[in-house]
Formats: C-alpha cells, sequence, structure tokens
C-alpha cells in the first residue's frame, strides 16, 4: 500500500496526541510565530467584517499566507528519517502520516508545515466565508498553543535548517483531500487536549479553568469541521474518478474508513468522558453558573453540527449511495449511517443542551 500522494512528504504527528508546546521557541521561530498568528487573527477579523468580505479580506489572505509560509520555513527542521516509523494504521499510510516521540522543535516544524499548506490552499478554496473564519481561527489557536506561557526557550537536537524551503504540494483535488486531512488530524488532536483538559478541570472543580478548555474546545470542533468541508470542495464526478477509487481495492488492500482514523477516536473518546463527568442537565447548570452552561452547551452543540455537516458533505460527493466499506448487502446509504450516528450522538446529549434534541431512535 502506498501513499495516495507519495510525493507530499510524511508528516509525523506527536505520539502522545499533544499539539501542545511545553517550551518557548527560539527567538527567530517565536518572533515568525508571533507575526503569522496576528496575521491570522486579522484575516479572520476581516473574513467577518459586518460590512463584507472585500477586497480587504482578500489582502489579508495574501498577508497571512506569506506571514505562515516565513513561519514554516524559520521553524523547519531537518525531515526526521520516516523509513522506520511504521503507519499505526492503514489511513495513516494513506495519508502519508506517522507518529513518534518528538520534542518541540520538530512539533512546532510540523505543525506550522501543515497550517501553510492548508492556508494556501484555502486561498483559492470555494469555501463558505463563515468556514474560512472558523478554519483560520483554529489555526490561529493551534499556533498559539505551541508556545507554552511559562516555558523556557526550547532546547533541542532538532536545530532549524534555515534557508530551506517546505515542499509545496500542487493545487489538484486529490492533493487538497491529502493536505486539509493533515489539517484535520492536528485539530482533532488539539480538540481532544482541550476537551480533556475541560473534563479533569470539572472533576477537579476549578471551574474557571473549565471554562477556558471549553471556549478554546468550541472553536478547533468549528474549525475541523471547516477542515472537513475544505477537503470536500470538489465536485461529486471529480470525487468519484480522483479521490474514491484511492480509498478502496485495488489501490488499497482494504477500504477505508473514518472510523478507524485514531486522531477522531481520541476526540471522541474525549467527548464521551465529558458527558460522564459533567452530567448535569442544562437546567441545572444553568441555575448556578450560567455561562459555564452555556460553553458546554455550544461545545455539544459545535458536535452535533459537525456531524450534520458530515452529512451534507457526504449528500454531495456520494449522494445516495453505500460508503466504500458497507458492502452490496448494506440496506443502509452511507447518509444513512451518519444519520443514525447524529441521532445517537443527539440523544445523549439532550438533557445537556439548552435546546436538545427531540427525534428518539426506534428501538431504544
Amino acid at each position: 500500500m502506498s501513499a495516495a500522494c507519495p510525493d507530499i512528504p510524511i508528516v509525523i504527528l506527536p505520539e502522545n496526541n499533544l499539539v501542545r508546546g511545553r517550551t518557548r521557541p527560539a527567538a527567530p521561530v517565536l518572533a515568525a510565530l508571533t507575526a503569522a498568528t496576528d496575521a491570522l487573527l486579522r484575516l479572520h477579523g476581516e473574513l467577518l467584517n459586518p460590512a463584507g468580505a472585500g477586497e480587504a479580506a482578500r489582502k489579508a489572505m495574501d498577508v497571512a499566507v506569506e506571514a505562515n509560509d516565513r513561519l514554516a520555513v524559520e521553524a523547519m527542521v531537518a525531515p526526521m528519517d520516516a523509513a522506520a516509523l511504521k503507519p499505526i494504521v492503514p489511513n495513516h499510510e494513506y495519508f502519508g502520516v506517522r507518529t513518534a516521540p518528538i520534542d518541540d522543535a520538530r512539533l512546532v516544524s510540523e505543525v506550522t508545515t501543515i497550517i501553510a499548506r492548508t492556508l494556501r490552499d484555502l486561498r483559492t478554496a470555494r469555501l463558505d466565508l463563515n468556514d474560512q473564519a472558523y478554519e483560520v481561527h483554529a489555526m490561529a489557536t493551534i499556533l498559539r498553543n505551541l508556545v507554552a506561557d511559562d516555558g523556557a526557550e526550547a532546547r533541542s537536537d532538532e536545530a532549524p535548517v534555515g534557508g530551506q524551503t517546505p515542499y509545496a504540494p500542487g493545487d489538484d483535488e486529490l492533493t487538497r483531500w491529502v493536505i486539509t486531512h493533515h489539517f484535520y488530524f492536528v485539530l482533532n488532536l488539539s480538540a481532544a487536549d482541550a476537551v480533556s483538559r475541560a473534563t479533569a478541570a470539572l472533576a477537579d472543580g476549578d471551574r474557571d479553568a473549565a471554562f477556558d478548555a471549553l471556549q478554546e474546545a468550541i472553536v478547533l470542533v468549528r474549525g475541523f469541521t471547516a477542515a472537513m468541508m475544505h477537503s470536500g470542495d470538489m465536485s461529486a464526478p471529480c470525487y468519484d474518478a480522483k479521490v474514491r477509487p484511492t480509498m478502496q481495492p485495488p489501490a488499497v488492500p482494504v477500504a477505508l474508513t473514518g472510523r478507524t482514523q485514531p486522531e477522531h477516536k481520541a476526540f471522541r473518546k474525549a467527548m464521551r468522558n465529558l458527558v460522564k463527568v459533567s452530567a448535569q442537565s442544562f437546567a441545572d447548570l444553568a441555575a448556578t453558573d450560567p455561562e459555564l452552561a452555556l460553553a458546554r452547551d455550544a461545545l455539544l452543540e459545535a458536535d452535533l453540527q459537525d456531524i450534520e455537516r458530515h452529512i451534507s458533505v457526504t449528500a454531495a460527493l456520494v449522494g445516495d449511495d453505500r460508503s466504500i466499506v458497507q458492502g452490496e448487502a448494506s440496506a443502509e446509504s452511507a447518509i444513512g449511517v451518519l444519520r443514525t450516528m447524529r441521532h445517537s450522538r443527539a440523544e445523549l446529549y439532550r438533557d445537556l443542551m439548552r435546546f436538545g434534541d427531540t427525534v428518539t431512535l426506534l428501538g431504544t
């Protein structure tokens, strides 16, 4: 089995699933990181400008792309020898992903390269302005998390290799599918971390830490929903001809499914733990802490909207067909399976939300 886009260098994700710096990058990298974050936040504001996103937003996009390209160059370290790293799931082999213990310098190098590629592609993507804003806001959040507020300057064997330029992928639809999934994986890990920190804070009675972590998780979940829509920016015939065949035999030994994607599984596990620890109904929690109740509600709402948007993009690209892992004997379409998953999630969240879904699955 080979990667869908073998020309794109292997992406190394942290084995511990933490996309968060424990140190402060060296001064040149920190300066570039700060400039890139500021440019993303200005772009976010222009995309959501009440007067409309026009020439100012286009200029802000160009500035943000340039700043993030500079950051990726400044933070670049020598490529890791990925030959000895084995993919932990077929999805990783397909998308060109590996996991390994990595220090902060390599983490910053990998993540900033992923963001720079995704942002450069976003400049030409046909994506809703609100989704663009969600994706850009999530990028800024992840960049900020690469710097530990109270950390010492990084000491690393992974010294930057200034002067080299990261590989620049093409602009075809299969490449878009791959590079935006790289960012989607990073977002899933970051969201899982934020939700886990919120859960731990709630268990410890640290209300302020829980609130801040929930707010961060909302940004990241909305961001990975937007990245999912970004990855699907192609026509149904294009998806059917260029992308779908690469995810099923004979191109790969087994048909690929998002259910085995470890990054999203980490997020789903974090959400299940949150619901267990924070089982108080919305009404009861709002009576004592309305701000916290609304933050939890917004996260659950974002999670429901994510699977609803997944249904929408599946309807656009796959139609009423089965998914590639269902087989001809399945009585449901891919959309039907996703709707069942959506309703199950809504039932789980019903009492915890301000406007809980009243749909009940038959036979439950």
